[in-house]
């Protein structure tokens, strides 16, 4: 079945871009905007919004009008400069969706090292199976919608998409000690392909869920079933043998450090980085 999802440029405005894909709604504008936001529908239903500095980010919740939420944080926020928020075409939200949602999106951008304002983890509440459901699949259409169709990834951090070059040493080889094994190759990226493909094929691929995604590999969900090709044509992504998975290749040499930590942290492995 073919996904239709209607994008709205607010009329008179070029800085207010509005996407449905039902029954999400996704609102991204400049702070400059504030003035028109409060005159769309949208931004008088309750929702998770995200502020975007230069250098860090804030989530936050609003369990009414997410336009008031903003007007606050236009006096006691002065570092940002744009913002992004979405919700329910119908307004039906629970504050323990909001709490889920608002969780999610912190762990995410922690996991993706990125810089933010909040002064919490998000709020812990009771949420039902059906709730939550509703909630992650919410969420995961706005991801999709910010990524196709916007081209904004929330949780990309330094590592932003763009063909980047296999980052490889002059005839050296590299090779780090992760638990029991050694992994050896030619370049960082070689090594990191060689380890993802060892975790998927064992039963430490249970572990990985967070890093998991269920279409395409991102810079924070590293595996996923679908090829990832950029912009300019460039694979993103390497398939993993024998498996249907594929990895999110394309990172710096720190970005690829960084990524196999944390694949140490999840299947409580010690890594020695013997030649990196």
């Amino acid at each position: 079945m073919p996904n239709h999802i209607f994008i709205n440029r607010e009329s008179g405005n070029d800085n207010i871009s509005i996407f449905y894909d039902e029954p999400s709604f996704v609102v991204i504008a400049n702070k400059d905007d504030l003035t028109s936001i409060q005159l769309i529908d949208e931004s008088k239903k309750p929702g998770i919004y995200i502020l975007l500095g230069a250098d860090k980010r804030y989530i936050g919740q609003a369990s009414n009008a997410i336009f008031n939420r903003l007007q606050q944080h236009y006096i006691n926020k002065p570092w940002w400069n744009k913002l992004i928020f979405f919700g329910r075409e119908d307004g039906h939200l629970s504050k323990a969706q909001l709490d889920l949602l608002e969780r999610k999106i912190i762990e995410k951008m922690k996991r993706a090292e990125i810089e933010l304002d909040n002064n919490t983890q998000g709020n812990q509440s009771y949420i039902d199976k059906l709730s939550q459901f509703s909630a992650l699949s919410l969420l995961s259409k706005v991801e999709r919608v910010l990524i196709d169709i916007a081209n904004i990834n929330l949780f990309a951090s330094d590592d932003t998409e763009f063909d980047r070059v296999d980052p490889t040493p002059n005839n050296d080889t590299i090779s780090i000690l992760f638990g029991r094994q050694h992994y050896t190759g030619s370049s960082y990226r070689d090594v990191f392909i060689k380890l993802v493909s060892t975790l998927v094929l064992s039963s430490d691929i249970a572990k990985l869920t967070d890093l998991i995604n269920s279409t395409e590999p991102n810079t924070v969900q590293i595996i996923g079933t679908l090829e990832r090709v950029s912009g300019q044509g460039t694979k993103l992504t390497k398939a993993i043998d024998s498996s249907k998975y594929h990895v999110y290749v394309n990172f710096s040499k720190d970005a690829l450090y960084k990524k196999i930590q944390i694949l140490a942290n999840l299947t409580n492995n010690k890594v020695t980085f013997e030649r990196w």
